[in-house]
């Protein structure tokens, strides 16, 4: 990223900064102004980087410019990768480098991309060889989303999108409750009811290599991503709603439904109505007002044979989609990545506010790298590629959610037809 380049970017950052205060205070002429400002800016720097890219290949020996040192440190250099990240240039240096064609990246772009990897190699708690190349922004994006249309557990928490390797995040626990009737000069009490907290975060790697043949490689980039969108969000999926339900905790992952801190119950013999509003009613009312049901297909087997004395079914179709249920008035999510113990045929059902206590903190991005001369990968003409994804899960107010234990479902013979 030459000087040009990165004055460019901060103006547009600038603008749209100013734009954002403009519009929080109420001034919507000054805001329209300062994004009209915006737009020009970003259309010059489309252009600048359009016409940087028919540049021919650097010489070699070609000065590279150094990006000045500022007060902001780690962070301003996360939000500058972010930046270049982005780009059509880092789009095309990222798919030389893992199809084989390293011979045709430029000086710039071998010099982007060391700085992707000198990043990713600092949030590595291990070796520094553990970095790899972001996946440019654009891709990322399109993981993500792929994710999301699937059941993943990143719908039923909350995530915090973060660019350091560990950090503090301060959480309000609690529920808010009636302010008090103050007279005039009258002293304010305290609202005891509050209680602010730190948690701390610190991302971990998760990783894996699949490896794809050498006619990929050379077929176009559109299949090529393809198959790394599919693979990328199908593993993030399997991993993330495995470690953030059964995560072991202290410098793992803090599970949903492997900590000691939410409330428990255990459920009796046979399930009823009665017992299940217990549940329900066993959390304060502040979290039940978006609290959820979670549970296996087995549990949600078994709820749905429980009848009320009118001989309706307690669980309630939801009018707006016929796949979801609700449950005195809370929505059923089912998730089978619970685990149903096959000696004992018990499972767990979990109830609350799930989103207020529970957060996932989660880079956004991932990393990949590839080699073609690794274990018998140039026996049998592959390539491997190693996925990197990194996050931390952790719960931060564990007031807001019960788990119902050892909870006894049906043998499959048992079930009705």
């Amino acid at each position: 990223m030459d000087k040009h380049e990165r004055e460019l970017r901060q103006l547009l950052k600038e603008k749209r900064d100013a734009a954002q205060k403009a519009i929080e205070e109420g001034k919507n002429e000054e805001a329209r102004t300062l994004l009209d400002e915006a737009k020009n800016t970003k259309d010059q720097l489309d252009m600048y980087l359009e016409n940087r890219s028919y540049e021919p290949p650097a010489t070699e020996g070609r000065g590279v410019t150094t990006p000045p040192v500022n007060n902001e440190g780690q962070q301003n250099e996360n939000e500058e990768q972010r930046e270049f990240t982005a780009t059509k240039e880092y789009r095309q240096a990222w798919f030389k480098v893992l199809t084989g064609k390293d011979d045709d990246l430029s000086t710039e772009e071998r010099d982007m991309l060391q700085k992707v990897i000198k990043e990713n190699r600092q949030l590595s708690a291990g070796s520094d060889k553990d970095g790899g190349y972001t996946v440019p922004e654009d891709i990322s994006r399109e993981i993500l989303k792929s994710i999301h249309e699937m059941n993943t557990v990143r719908n039923l928490v909350t995530v915090v999108g973060k660019n350091m390797p560990s950090g503090n995040f301060t959480v309000r626990k609690g529920v808010a409750q009636k302010l008090y009737n103050t007279a005039e000069k009258e002293q304010i009490k305290e609202l005891k009811n509050m209680e602010f907290d730190q948690i701390t975060w610190n991302v971990k790697k998760f990783a894996g290599f699949l490896p794809i043949s050498s006619e990929l490689l050379d077929d176009s980039f559109l299949n090529f991503t393809r198959e790394i969108i599919d693979w990328l969000s199908e593993s993030a999926l399997t991993t993330e709603n495995d470690e953030i339900f059964y995560g072991t905790g202290d410098t793992n992952v803090e599970g949903l439904l492997t900590n000691d801190v939410f409330k428990r119950i255990n459920a009796p013999a046979e399930v009823t109505i009665k017992f299940l509003r217990r549940v329900k009613n066993s959390i304060v009312q502040g979290y039940r007002r978006k609290a959820v049901w979670v549970m296996n297909t087995e549990a949600f087997e078994l709820l749905s044979n429980i009848e009320d004395k009118n001989g309706r079914g307690i669980l309630a179709p939801d009018p707006r989609n016929e796949d979801s249920f609700n449950l005195f008035g809370r929505p059923v999510q089912v998730y089978d990545e619970i685990i149903t113990d096959e000696e004992a045929k018990t499972t767990q059902i979990m109830f609350g506010d799930i989103k207020r206590c529970y957060r996932m903190f989660d880079r956004k991005r991932f990393e990949i790298k590839s080699t073609d001369v690794g274990a018998d990968a140039f026996l049998t003409d592959q390539t491997y590629f190693r996925g990197i994804e990194r996050f931390d899960g952790r719960i931060v107010d564990p007031e807001g959610v019960i788990i119902v234990e050892g909870l006894k479902v049906a043998e499959a013979d048992d079930l009705t037809p």
